[in-house]
């Protein structure tokens, strides 16, 4: 396997089991010691999970998202415990994520073995998943329902049966219904990425798409379509919690502050502390590197690699215009990046195939 002409073939698999060994053991004991309060970190988000245990117990009755409803049921029967959900969350951040995210791309233990221990390491690598699997937060089960949408989808757009096709559909929308819930415009992403997947792309399509996607935000942010988005994105401001400083309020400014934004949110760029930094060199750097080589190889793209694409850049679209946060950022971007690496195990495994073939 190479990447931009670095070879990782050259690395045993032992050597790559070894590191999800370690990697995993040092998540461990990280968590011991924060779950004992022997160590304490800060980071973005520290009081939903607290908002969600009370909402929980029934001392709020302001519901966000159907998260805190979901665990308020689990109470009211009698199952919910803080430090239950919260393991449960650590298991599916471990182990149940980097092995859907494999599953999805297509690889199998015995067939792709390399391909499969890189992908469960770069998932187990990824400190925002485990970051926000030490409490009640929503995402890691947010990444859990996204992940089953994908895998459903790609199972519908590979189905040659009718009534399996509309079934496997039908399921697909549900789980699209159930993330409006978790985070709406993740779930309306979700949802119109069902409708755009027959789009097909080429490199010189590419660049004709990405024009005419700048020039239709352009319109829409003219006719006050992401007025919201914008309010939304001023308050960061008001409340002192402005990364970026961008005015969208502009129309003339507003293209320039979109790609701003991009840099500094989606990729990273804008780094103001040793955190982000680390951030930058452990999920940026390879999301970088996998999105070029998804857009290199973009004529091995079938329906289910156009699905993520598009998911990708509608879902991106409403969050970079919406937040100016970087520790909100990380949160947000943590669909962009599984898309991409989905994408790229999965072109990756296509790429193989058609080699041995010829």
């Amino acid at each position: 396997m190479k990447i931009n002409n670095i070879s990782l073939s050259r690395i045993s698999n032992t050597a790559i089991f070894l590191s999800i060994v370690i990697v995993f053991f040092l998540k461990l004991l990280l968590f011991i010691l924060i779950d004992n309060e022997i160590l304490s970190i800060e980071y973005g988000g520290g009081s939903d999970a607290n908002y969600y245990d009370a909402y929980a117990k029934g001392f709020s009755d302001i519901a966000v998202n159907i998260w805190p409803v979901m665990l308020r049921y689990l109470d009211n029967i009698g199952l919910y415990s803080r430090a239950g959900v919260t393991y449960f969350l650590l298991f599916i951040s471990l182990f149940v994520i980097p092995l859907m995210v494999a599953r999805i791309a297509g690889l199998n233990f015995k067939s792709h073995q390399k391909d499969f221990l890189y992908a469960f390491l770069l998932c187990s690598t990824y400190p925002t998943i485990y970051f926000y699997s030490m409490d009640v937060y929503r995402d890691v089960f947010m990444v859990l329902s996204f992940l089953l949408g994908c895998l459903v989808v790609k199972k519908f757009l590979k189905s040659t049966n009718v009534l399996h096709f509309l079934l496997l559909l039908m399921i697909s929308v549900l789980i699209g219904v159930f993330l409006v819930g978790l985070r709406s415009y993740l779930g309306y992403a979700f949802l119109l990425s069902l409708l755009l997947w027959k789009i097909e792309f080429t490199k010189k399509r590419i660049v004709f798409l990405g024009l005419l996607y700048l020039l239709v935000l352009l319109v829409a942010n003219y006719v006050g379509i992401f007025e919201l988005l914008t309010e939304y994105r001023s308050g960061f401001g008001e409340e002192g919690g402005s990364t970026l400083g961008l005015d969208f309020s502009n129309p003339v400014m507003f293209i320039p502050s979109f790609i701003l934004s991009i840099l500094g949110q989606l990729f990273g760029l804008y780094i103001t502390n040793p955190f982000s930094l680390i951030l930058f060199l452990i999920e940026t750097i390879p999301f970088v590197f996998m999105f070029y080589y998804v857009i290199k190889n973009i004529k091995l793209a079938d329906s289910f690699v156009r699905f993520l694409i598009i998911f990708f850049v509608i879902y991106a679209s409403v969050w970079l215009i919406g937040n100016d946060n970087l520790g909100t950022a990380v949160r947000l971007r943590l669909y962009n990046y599984l898309a991409i690496y989905i994408s790229f195990f999965y072109i990756l495994r296509l790429k193989t195939i058609s080699s041995k073939i010829l």
